[in-house]
């Protein structure tokens, strides 16, 4: 596959720029071109760096190909560029960025590169999660909100690229001039990297750039309404380095949606945090103007009849949530803070608008998780499937409920950070009871991940420089998922297994507004099955995010 023809994607909001006198910036996105294009991350850099007259910043994309390395605006080569910024959402994509940059000529390894190779820099929320599997093939990190970064940065992009300074020289530069840069070569961890952080007051919200009939959510305008989330699920990572959580202005949304690149549809980012009553006005508001709408996952706990007849208002016919354990016992050890009348509840007040399919997250392979616990996500499963088809029968029509469930897989800088990956005699087994119980009930579909991706995600996600090199040379010996998984079964268990409380993490590199006493202290509070409440902004002190 060539790399993405402009046209053919259909793509509205591309910008395109002569490169005569300014810095140039490859923006990589090391996986597909429907994901990259899905990804407000990605969208953003492309925007605010492009922002700046003197910077000219084109997209690349990674199918594994030879065309991969050149630009999808002027179908330049990768080696041409100042500056490579990979940005990355999540960890499998780590694994791409060799194989790519050894397509355009470009030493992997950091130590290998020579002073005329362009800049290999890298951010994201993997990487402010974890860099360290790929230290050693970058030359600096951008870590934290980019919105905190891009001015000092291109700043630093006219001022430095352009001179014949010393590769060690430039990074030195970068650290003293831009927030958040981590540079691996030299640094010491005595003195951790602190993130960036955007308090606000941004004139327009992360949205859709480039709107494309190619990405995962085709033709479709996606708009961060707010930014992290105040719950503390223990296993999510964007809900601790995001924190303190942040609404955008209202005024900040509607300047932003003044512009939809002609989209029919928008997707709303950020319904965690976010307000009820502004959510439903400005859904109420979108419909008004003609727009379909789209939402990555519903709060169970946070719908009303008026919200749920918007979004069928807006010819939406199938809706998400996630009771992510299927016991009261289990969300109570991961801190969901939602209990079966909720969910059921949920199922209700969807149904009776007229929605007819829903699509149910669960997760397997939790701390804690017993049988039982695994039989409940298929008990609950039927009984929210028999209250749809209640309402269903009614009205003739008969939808479905889509059972998805993911392995979980233990993170930095969660309360799960200790938590073991598991065995996978134990994964197998407990597959096998979602598969008898659920495989051939009517109106219901099981969907499960693989596990060997999982296996792969979880070594990542807790890896070090070690085994970031060990991972990426079998990927580039040509191994799939199964076959790193059998060559990595001797070294897995160092990081597959329950971490000790007293270890010093390698991701401790990076320092998190999050504190780790608090992380220690809700790990203890999971292992009683204790729930700890919602964020209370300037109120609560405990976390440190508010310090």
């Amino acid at each position: 596959m060539a790399a993405p023809d402009i046209k053919r994607q259909r793509e509205t909001g591309v910008i395109k720029k002569r490169w005569r006198g300014r810095r140039s910036v490859a923006i990589v996105f090391p996986d597909s071109y429907g994901l990259a294009m899905a990804n407000l991350g990605f969208q953003r850099v492309y925007e605010l760096l492009n922002q700046n007259e003197d910077i000219v910043a084109e997209r690349f994309f990674y199918n594994n190909t030879p065309d991969d390395v050149r630009s999808a605006e002027s179908n330049r080569h990768l080696a041409e560029f100042d500056a490579i910024i990979f940005s990355i959402s999540f960890e499998p994509s780590y694994l791409n960025m060799a194989p790519f940059l050894l397509q355009a000529g470009i030493p992997p390894l950091r130590k290998d590169r020579k002073e005329g190779d362009p800049l290999v820099l890298a951010g994201g929320v993997a990487c402010q999660i974890n860099p360290c599997p790929v230290a050693d093939f970058v030359d600096a990190f951008l870590l934290g909100d980019f919105e905190a970064i891009h001015e000092d940065f291109t700043g630093f992009l006219i001022d430095e690229c352009a001179s014949d300074g010393k590769k060690e020289r430039l990074l030195a530069e970068l650290v003293d001039r831009v927030r958040g840069v981590y540079c691996p070569a030299g640094h010491s961890k005595r003195h951790p990297v602190t993130p960036a952080f955007s308090k606000g007051g941004l004139l327009t919200v992360p949205h859709t750039v480039v709107v494309s009939k190619g990405s995962s959510f085709p033709n479709t305008f996606l708009l961060e309404i707010a930014r992290g989330c105040g719950r503390g699920c223990r296993f999510c990572a964007a809900g601790f380095v995001y924190r303190p959580p942040r609404n955008w202005s209202e005024e900040a949304i509607e300047y932003t949606l003044q512009d939809t690149r002609g989209a029919g549809k928008v997707g709303l980012v950020g319904l965690e945090y976010a307000s009820r009553s502004f959510v439903s006005c400005l859904s109420d508001t979108l419909i008004k103007r003609g727009f379909q709408l789209g939402f990555s996952s519903l709060r169970a706990d946070g719908l009303t009849e008026e919200f749920v007849r918007l979004l069928v208002r807006s010819k939406n016919y199938t809706a998400t949530i996630a009771p992510e354990a299927g016991s009261e016992r289990l969300r109570r050890v991961i801190n969901k803070n939602l209990n079966e009348d909720q969910i059921i509840s949920a199922a209700e007040i969807l149904s009776r608008a007229g929605l007819k399919n829903l699509k149910l997250y669960f997760m397997l392979g939790l701390p804690m998780e017993e049988d039982r616990d695994v039989e409940e996500i298929a008990i609950l499963s039927k009984k929210i499937r028999d209250v749809m088809l209640g309402f269903a029968k009614g009205r003739g029509s008969v939808g479905k409920v889509i059972v998805s469930v993911s392995t979980f897989v233990p993170k930095a800088w969660t309360p799960f950070q200790w938590a073991a990956f598991a065995d996978f005699d134990v994964l197998k087994r407990r597959r096998a009871i979602l598969k008898r119980m659920l495989g051939s009930e009517p109106n219901m579909k099981l969907r499960l991940d693989s596990v060997e991706g999982s296996t792969i995600q979880a070594l990542l996600s807790r890896g070090d420089e070690k085994l970031g090199r060990i991972l990426t040379g079998l990927v580039l010996k040509g191994l799939g998922n199964k076959g790193i998984v059998k060559k990595t079964a001797d070294i897995a268990e160092d990081y597959l297994k329950e971490r000790d409380l007293k270890e010093e993490f390698s991701w401790e590199v990076v320092n998190h507004r999050v504190k780790r006493n608090f992380l220690l202290a809700q790990w203890n509070k999971a292992q009683r099955a204790h729930e700890t409440a919602f964020c209370r902004l300037q109120v609560c002190k405990r976390c440190g995010a508010c310090g």
